[in-house]
């Protein structure tokens, strides 16, 4: 045995230790075709793996390269700066079944999944998680919220699963009898928006007004109205429209809302924060009339007429030129005007700006969010308030309080540079 079959040998049992501390088993034919790829014989390096006998450098440097960002993986969710495999091994194995469960969930998704054995528990362990929810009176899940986002996250490890089937595991008609084991830390982790029960309105707005919180989450996400947030709400969950707008309207808002209207709303909310399309039906949205009446001075003289505009941009989108035309008068008739006219006119102003005039240099002026000094400061405020509320959650991860203020600060934070705000409001 040469120098680097050993090394390629002990590398590969370093890797199987660490991955057997959390639970996992390793598939050997996957990393023979990893350190294979590109550089190497396949049947070379197996015989190198398995009999000792001479193996490529190519393929011993890719094992320790393996060995060394589990190692790293590992030490980075142990929190702890000692990234030697054997360091790693010992505080791995000494750590909490819980703390290693999640270990094991967190190396599946970061790039390991494909060189470990799909890992199960019996059918039997899931009724046991079921009655620990039960007797913990955390109220009864919301399957319509549940099975699509077990489904989604079991295929990000790996594990594809229909709807249907894993709807089966919660009923009497279940016929698996082993289940993936990450089942378990997914199904721990579910919070109280995956539930059917009713929660305090404060986990939604905070110590915010309600009214205003309210107002401000349906301008961010452009609905018309708080009517039109609300059939969106309806149509995105299983709750009624009727149900939902008792909960948010009037001036005594109500104590207690269903646990999918928060979760319905945090996530619009986050998608908005990360996408400049998200999944919103536009029908319920749409923005200030005054928004595209301010373009109108910057699109008009791309056409002979205001009516030649009105048909391009009634041809673009499906709406009659005679609505078209109504979405560029600020008479006070109609307040808000559909997304895809402000869009595409919007779209149409980008084109003129970057286009030189005659006798004009080509250049495109780029206005800075944060020109405004107002703004820069209430920007830095809610920078340090977001990365304070950061660390305290990454101390103590199962907060989910601490969670909730954190991605409610990001979110004023993009708000505040976005809009320009002068102000840091009260409560945030």
């Amino acid at each position: 045995m040469n120098d680097l079959s050993e090394d390629l040998r002990g590398c590969y049992r370093a890797y199987v230790d660490l991955m057997a501390a959390v639970g996992h088993r390793v598939k050997q034919n996957a990393v023979v075709d990893y350190l294979a790829a590109r550089y190497a014989n396949r049947e070379t390096v197996a015989a190198a793996l398995r009999q000792g006998e001479e193996a490529p450098a190519e393929a011993s440097e890719r094992m320790r390269r393996l060995v060394r960002k589990l190692s790293s993986d590992l030490a980075g969710l142990l929190d702890t700066p000692e990234e030697a495999p054997e360091a790693v091994l010992q505080s791995a194995q000494a750590a909490p079944d819980a703390v290693r469960e999640r270990m094991a969930d967190a190396i599946a998704l970061n790039g390991h999944a494909g060189y470990l054995e799909p890992r199960y528990m019996d059918a039997e362990e899931l009724d046991a998680l079921l009655e620990e929810r039960e007797a913990a009176d955390t109220g009864d899940l919301a399957f319509v919220k549940v099975v699509p986002y077990l489904r989604e996250e079991l295929a990000q490890r790996g594990y594809q699963f229909d709807e249907a089937e894993i709807e089966s595991w919660f009923g009497e008609a279940r016929t698996a009898e082993r289940l993936p084991y990450c089942l378990k830390g997914l199904l721990r982790s579910l919070g109280g928006e995956f539930t059917t029960g009713l929660i305090p309105i404060e986990r939604l707005v905070g110590d915010e007004n309600p009214d205003e919180w309210l107002d401000r989450c349906r301008a961010r996400l452009l609905f018309r109205s708080h009517s039109a947030m609300h059939k969106a709400i309806a149509e995105a969950t299983t709750l009624k429209y009727d149900c939902v707008h008792k909960a948010l309207s009037g001036r005594r808002k109500a104590k207690r809302i269903q646990a999918e209207i928060k979760y319905c709303l945090d996530k619009w909310l986050e998608e908005v924060d990360e996408s400049p399309h998200p999944d919103l039906n536009d029908d319920y949205r749409g923005v200030p009339v005054e928004w595209t009446c301010e373009l109108l001075p910057r699109i008009e003289n791309r056409f002979d007429t205001k009516e030649q505009l009105y048909r391009c941009i009634a041809k673009k989108t499906g709406i009659k030129a005679g609505s078209v035309r109504r979405y560029f008068q600020a008479n006070g008739q109609l307040k808000y005007a559909p997304l895809s006219v402000y869009r595409y006119a919007r779209a149409l102003a980008e084109e003129s700006r970057t286009e030189p005039g005659e006798g004009e240099e080509e250049e495109e002026e780029v206005a800075s969010y944060l020109e405004d000094a107002c703004t820069r400061r209430v920007a830095f405020q809610l920078a340090q308030k977001a990365s304070s509320a950061l660390r305290q959650w990454k101390m103590q991860r199962d907060n989910p309080e601490l969670e909730m203020e954190y991605r409610q600060l990001r979110r004023d934070l993009i708000a505040a540079i976005k809009e320009g705000w002068h102000s840091v409001p009260a409560g945030v």
